[in-house]
């Protein structure tokens, strides 16, 4: 079976001699999964979109859809937008404001050479249906609320059932609470009609969820592309890890590194032991990352136990975060309940589950 979408060496620069927005970049999405970029603002992820959209034109590279390839500037191929057979849902929700919700989803039936058969009301129906706003069929657009809004641009984008769907931050300008129920929603909706999408966010929370695989970018380069699990507790150098949550870092020498997993020297504190998803040898300086939320605090373990102490105490109802100084370096630790069990006075014992620490080369650059 083909790839729904194939990335080859995609490359794409808006001026001679400039480093690339996106910098050979490949990747390939299988018929039914959803995969979504992730990374800070820059990263070249909306650009890879766009290019995949053909709103933008690579300068380098292929993008197949559907076994077709519809942009190869080696051979002068650049298929058109409207005819890439693509759905896409931006960040504003596009909506035509003068139409009602029914118009609004109907309106690519009514104007595309192919609507896949049937009639056009009953499709309209269906998907109104799927999105939860069967309801509101003849409401004017405008009198929707912005989250019924960007539904609304689902639909429209889901109702010809194109082969592939393209969303580019499509929750970002939802409130909190909407944003955390719609996210849930687009997920299930994308798997119930096996639409394939490719889907781009800067929030973690985001891609975890609605992600099969996740690929993470940074200055226009692909870092790692693996599920949600393979990136949390995988990833594959100190930015992944940082971006999606890493935040600690713990800087010593390694001792020596042997079947993956390394002893690294941390200097006052004492010795770590830490996978090392990056090759590292004996000799060189190394960067431990690990989640906040993996420091056990108040408990001694058999390997990675320390000796502490909370120099910061911040209290947050649900959760109490501290800032713990270990060996002169320091780390920041949570602890989830609504009652802070550890004071700010003395030692404190601290465990780091080797499991959970991930060793990088230290390239004397700070965490991004």
């Amino acid at each position: 079976m083909s790839s729904a979408l194939l990335i080859e060496q995609l490359e794409k620069r808006f001026a001679p001699g400039v480093r690339p927005a996106v910098d050979g970049v490949s990747f390939d999405v299988p018929p039914g999964e959803i995969v979504v970029l992730l990374g800070p603002s820059g990263c070249g992820k909306t650009t890879t979109l766009r290019c995949v959209a053909g709103l933008e034109h690579p300068t380098g590279g292929r993008i197949s859809i559907g076994g077709r390839i519809v942009s190869e500037p080696a051979r002068g191929t650049l298929v058109s937008p409207r005819e890439r057979d693509i759905g896409m849902v931006f960040q504003s929700y596009a909506v035509w404001p003068h139409m009602t919700v029914r118009q609004n989803v109907a309106y690519p039936l009514k104007y595309r050479k192919k609507s896949g058969g049937g009639n056009i009301d009953t499709k309209v129906n269906e998907t109104l249906e799927l999105v939860g706003l069967g309801e509101y069929a003849e409401r004017p657009v405008v009198s929707l609320s912005g989250g019924q809004m960007q539904r609304v641009a689902l639909a429209r984008s889901l109702v010809y059932r194109p082969q592939l769907i393209l969303l580019d931050e499509p929750l970002s300008n939802l409130d909190a609470k909407l944003r955390i129920r719609l996210r849930d929603e687009l997920r299930r909706i994308l798997k119930m009609t096996g639409m394939t999408g490719l889907y781009v966010t800067h929030d973690q929370s985001e891609a975890v969820v609605l992600g099969d695989r996740i690929g993470v970018m940074k200055d226009g380069k692909l870092l790692q592309m693996a599920s949600p699990d393979e990136i949390y507790n995988k990833p594959a150098d100190s930015f992944v890890a940082n971006f999606t949550g890493a935040s600690n870092a713990l800087f010593g020498k390694v001792l020596a590194c042997t079947g993956g997993r390394a002893t690294i020297d941390l200097g006052a504190a004492g010795r770590i032991e830490a996978w090392t998803p990056q090759s590292l040898a004996a000799g060189d300086k190394a960067r431990v990352a690990l989640r906040a939320e993996n420091v056990r605090l108040g408990e001694r373990g058999a390997t990675n136990g320390f000796s502490g102490r909370v120099i910061e105490r911040r209290y947050q109802g649900m959760q109490t975060v501290y800032d713990v100084e270990l060996g002169g370096q320091k780390l920041e630790a949570l602890e989830l309940g609504t009652a802070a069990r550890h004071g700010t006075d003395g030692e404190i014992a601290l465990t780091l589950p080797p499991e959970a620490c991930w060793a990088y080369r230290d390239e004397g650059s700070a965490v991004d």
